[in-house]
């Protein structure tokens, strides 16, 4: 265990080398109320916690003007946690819902918005339609500001990797001013490659999330199903290890 927080420890301190720090919000312009909105979208009710959940309460406890909307596509009911507490893919569903919204309030989140596509069936979806979709969410959140997944999908999984070129998409046709992958340090690289046969998303700046990895660690535990009885999530957890989140600026208007 001790040769294994080793490792842990060395590439977190590897991966505070590259990118330069920036803020997700430098140089966008607010809305006409003088708020600046974020929203995040992902598949599943986690994604946004491990990759941008320590960027969120950044800008929520220090930018009083920034307005945080989360949207979860996915109800994640085909997780593997459900044959471990052998339940059926509707209540996990229902409870990873519900996990979310205790994660989102640790967050600070102002707004959570769940939809309801199939876990594992985003690809599934006529991509019109998930482009659709996704350019609703940025109209109807008003956001400035658009995250998601890269290429890649951080896993390969086909939700994250589809979800990325809808999202990619209805950016274009959106009057949002910036769209962010969440992304990898160099450093990391080589590692992600060597498990995702999609390569990776390098990052072009660092969010600097030091104070706030004690509540990004809790907002992590709200999803009890996926970090005790899936196993998706590591323990100890390697995202709080790290004083950074990562983030390409894939597009800018």
């Amino acid at each position: 265990m001790k040769k294994i927080f080793a490792v842990l420890l060395f590439l977190a301190l590897a991966a505070s080398a590259g990118a330069p720090v920036g803020s997700l919000v430098h140089g966008v312009n607010p809305g006409p109320d003088g708020k600046t909105d974020v929203v995040t979208m992902f598949p599943h009710q986690d994604d946004e916690t491990i990759f941008v959940g320590g960027t969120i309460l950044k800008l929520k406890h220090e930018n009083p003007e920034v307005r945080v909307h989360i949207v979860c596509f996915t109800l994640g009911e085909l997780s593997s946690a459900k044959e471990t507490l052998k339940i059926t893919p509707e209540l996990q569903g229902r409870i990873r819902t519900e996990e979310l919204r205790a994660a989102a309030a640790v967050l600070g989140a102002d707004e959570l918005i769940q939809l309801s596509y199939h876990d594992q069936g985003l690809a599934k979806v006529e991509f019109s339609q998930l482009v659709e979709k996704a350019l609703s969410m940025i109209e109807q959140t008003g956001a400035e500001v658009v995250v998601s997944y890269g290429p890649d999908g951080m896993t390969g999984h086909i939700d994250h990797r589809t979800l990325c070129r809808a999202v990619t998409e209805a950016f274009k046709q959106s009057r949002a001013q910036k769209l962010y992958y969440a992304a990898l340090p160099k450093s990391l690289g080589p590692i992600y490659k060597a498990i995702n046969k999609f390569g990776y998303t390098e990052a072009t700046i660092k969010v600097e999330v030091r104070p706030y990895k004690k509540l990004k660690k809790l907002a992590i535990y709200e999803h009890t199903t996926q970090k005790f009885f899936s196993g998706t999530l590591t323990s100890p957890n390697i995202e709080t290890l790290y004083n950074y989140e990562w983030f390409r600026l894939e597009a800018s208007k």
